[in-house]
């Protein structure tokens, strides 16, 4: 009985949360009310609240005020921080968290906390087609600020990422003008890193 009891109190910590997902917008396009991801927030202090926590995060996101207002920017941006870190605690594998975090480190200026979020995001995550040239781009962009641990992570991305789509990495190395990161990851080949500097040559002719 007491077992059933530490289980319906669980649950009924948890209620509020679930009742505030079932009513959150399901998509960034839909306006978010006023005070929803606040609300959010708060119950998702409970234990085993990382979903409502995270889409706390997300909410804030969505709505988040342009950089002419910095004030309300910046508020919103440390609150996310704060959601998504909350979240991690209950999904600290969870890529996608990891991922937002890194995007909102970046956003507030702090380019090496976003950097060891990315690697965590790169560390937690599964294959993933539809996230790999989302997570290439933002390695690009972070790979001045990674660390050792993060260029590893870094390469090793490249090269599952070439395997897989060879023309797509191309095509974004080309356009982020990235040919250095690419070929350090895939040094390990030099087979590879001439069919990689072929696929670039053939894409950048008019």
């Amino acid at each position: 009985m007491l077992f059933g009891l530490a289980g319906l109190a669980l649950a009924s910590s948890r209620l509020p949360v679930e009742w505030l997902m079932l009513q959150a917008p399901a998509s960034s396009a839909q306006t978010v009310p006023v005070g929803f991801a606040d609300a959010l927030s708060d119950a998702a202090a409970s234990p085993g609240a990382a979903r409502g926590a995270a889409t706390a995060a997300r909410l804030r996101l969505a709505a988040l005020p342009d950089p002419a207002h910095r004030a309300e920017r910046e508020a919103a941006l440390s609150a996310a921080v704060a959601d998504l870190h909350r979240a991690l605690l209950g999904a600290p594998a969870d890529a996608e968290i990891w991922e937002r975090l890194a995007f909102v480190e970046y956003a507030r200026h702090q380019p090496l906390e976003a950097a060891r979020a990315w690697r965590m995001a790169i560390v937690a995550g599964t294959f993933n087609p539809s996230a790999m040239p989302r997570r290439l781009q933002s390695g690009f962009a972070l790979w001045p600020f990674m660390d050792a641990d993060g260029r590893e992570s870094m390469n090793r991305f490249v090269w599952s990422f070439f395997a897989w789509g060879p023309g797509t990495v191309t095509e974004l190395t080309a356009r982020f003008g990235a040919a250095a990161i690419v070929r350090q990851g895939l040094a390990a080949d030099p087979a590879v890193v001439a069919d990689f500097d072929r696929r670039l040559a053939a894409f950048k002719k008019p």
